[in-house]
């Protein structure tokens, strides 16, 4: 999992001369100089609306609904019409939409101060109390939130919070392949951490060194947009002293040693309904519970050695993860919640306060609240509840460094601006899946298609004919398997999983077995075939489903190779004579 994985050269080659990632267009921003602050991660009621709208008379309160409304319009657009300036415009709206709020309005809660004050220094908890907003962090945090909530709301649908968290997870791992840390990076820049909003949509994220959870942090962001409290459990591996050495250093001694051992991320946990269930996101699938029924809670965990035991595969790879690796935690269970800064401005509260209807959008949690949350729930069991370092620094990062930027933008190659697909995959996020199938079939498998800069100036040259740019050979080939797979994501999206099997199985014919020396986006070969394991489990097609785990869990390098290969094992056990002898024998040796 550590070889030089890269980008294909000709494809940079290529995309460096066209426009910039459009709706991820970092270099809009200017660079500024890092703060000499510094970052050290673990270490009165707001009123409900900014000042007294119903006393204010109708033509008021009609422009002020009027500004609201644009400012949201223009950033949901801003993705759409790369080049403009609506993040500034909406700012300057939204500075707008609150003037006259009262100072007091933009004061962190007190316990909220509290808490952040121990893990942020103090210019990080000025910039939250700043009542302007601004295009930077403000707008962007908006357009990622607003984002979220529509994934959120449509893929949760009805019913009770564990079911919807669980629709929520599956359509994560579904839609996010996992790739080897360094696959998305390239000879001249390193692949590095991003941000859900990218991981999303590029649709290949990395769960590795521990702390780099691309998947994890989009599934916490989506149950944000739920409502539930979500975090990353950790967890210290004690027993550093042998029992000999404990007896003569003491259990002080002990004790200090065992603190400064790095802590070992593991599963997320959903509070839901006074409880901690486990979701995996490097395995991509809930922890089941007693039985190997429904999803398994922490306590479940702990006090069932076989929850995790049955994790384990053996003679080939073990979880890691034991009972008694959580038991015998010095530091008890901790847990790191999600630290984006737009989540605890109290200017991000008085916003939400205000929408409502379809733009209904969590912008703000009160992180002392969630981990009060959490201290109720875990109880005894709970160690630490602190910020997760890898948010903030992926913020601070694509703001203060430029080559964080280039090599974000690195790995958003074919979402430039110039090709069509950034335009079909948000529409498909936002759940318009009937007009991006027609968009990816408007492009997919075709050629010479113009850049899009060329088809606007086709439009304005009023009979002129100039020679026309076209999308490049090595890019409409990535932009071919892009479309492919994601036909197939809207189509597992709407149930019509004929139709997904079938563009899943094109994936296979057309990608080839994945290695370094390929074009990145030939990793889609391994959520294809896992993918269409679930297809045929859920058709009831258990011999399908077992061949395409195992074939994962021949090729894939990456965790969800573990989880595929557990879940061809459930099967076989379950269904011991539905299956060929050579796959049965891959899954459950």
């Amino acid at each position: 999992m550590n070889r030089p994985y890269r980008i294909d050269p000709g494809l940079i080659t290529c995309v460096t001369l066209l426009a910039v990632v459009a709706g991820c267009d970092y270099s809009s921003r200017q660079i500024e100089e890092p703060s000499t602050g510094t970052f050290n991660p673990g270490v009165g009621p707001l009123p409900s609306k900014p000042r007294n709208v119903d006393a204010a008379g109708p033509r008021e309160r009609a422009d002020r609904v009027a500004i609201l409304g644009s400012s949201i319009e223009l950033i949901q657009n801003s993705v759409l019409r790369p080049g403009g300036d609506n993040f500034g415009r909406a700012t300057k709206q939204l500075n707008q939409f609150f003037e006259g709020t009262p100072a007091t309005s933009y004061a962190l809660e007190e316990n909220a101060r509290a808490y952040l004050a121990e893990q942020l220094p103090p210019h990080m908890l000025q910039d939250l109390e700043s009542p302007s907003w601004s295009p930077r962090g403000d707008a962007r945090h908006l357009e990622d939130c607003m984002l979220y909530s529509s994934v959120a709301g449509r893929v949760a649908g009805t019913g009770d919070d564990l079911e919807r968290v669980r629709r929520v997870f599956d359509w994560v791992v579904e839609q996010v392949q996992l790739v080897p840390a360094g696959w998305l990076g390239s000879r001249q820049l390193p692949q590095v951490p991003a941000r859900p909003y990218d991981v999303v949509l590029r649709g290949m994220g990395t769960e590795s060194e521990g702390f780099w959870s691309e998947r994890a942090w989009l599934f916490m962001e989506l149950c944000r947009q739920l409502d539930i409290d979500t975090g990353l459990l950790t967890y210290t591996r004690g027993n550093i002293l042998g029992p000999r050495a404990r007896a003569q250093a003491g259990s002080a001694e002990a004790a200090t040693q065992a603190a400064s051992r790095p802590a070992v991320p593991w599963a997320c946990a959903a509070l839901i309904n006074g409880k901690a269930y486990l979701f995996d996101a490097r395995l991509g699938m809930p922890i089941p519970g007693p039985s190997g029924v429904g999803v398994a809670t922490l306590e479940d965990a702990m006090s069932d050695a076989s929850i995790l035991e049955r994790m384990d595969l053996p003679g080939q790879f073990a979880y890691g993860t034991s009972r008694a690796s959580l038991l015998s935690s010095p530091t008890k269970i901790g847990v790191l919640i999600d630290s984006s800064k737009g989540y605890f401005s109290p200017k991000m509260k008085l916003l939400q306060s205000e929408l409502a209807g379809k733009n209904r959008t969590i912008l703000y949690r009160n992180p002392a609240e969630q981990r009060d949350h959490f201290a109720k729930v875990l109880g005894a069991r709970l160690g630490d509840v602190k910020l997760w370092v890898t948010p903030l620094q992926v913020e601070q990062e694509l703001f203060t460094n430029a080559q964080f930027v280039e090599s974000t933008k690195q790995s958003l190659t074919f979402f430039s601006s110039e090709f069509p697909l950034i335009y079909a995959r948000i529409k498909q996020l936002r759940g318009d899946l009937e007009g991006a199938l027609q968009d990816y079939i408007s492009f997919r498998l075709m050629s010479d298609i113009p850049l899009i800069s060329e088809r606007n100036k086709a439009r304005n040259a009023a009979g002129k004919q100039e020679p026309v740019k076209t999308i490049p050979q090595p890019i409409q080939q990535g932009l071919d398997l892009y479309a492919t797979v994601n036909m197939a994501l809207a189509q597992l999206e709407r149930k019509n999983l004929i139709a997904a099997r079938d563009m899943f199985e094109q994936v296979l014919t057309m990608a080839p077995e994945p290695d370094p020396s390929k074009p990145f986006y030939v990793a889609f070969r391994w959520g294809a075939s896992a993918n269409l394991g679930r297809i045929y489990e859920a058709l009831g097609d258990e011999r399908q489903a077992i061949r395409h785990y195992a074939m994962t869990g021949v090729s894939d390098p990456t965790w969800q190779r573990h989880g595929n290969l557990l879940r061809a094992r459930d099967l076989v056990f379950r269904h011991p004579f539905s299956a060929d002898s050579p796959a049965a024998g891959t899954t459950a040796r």
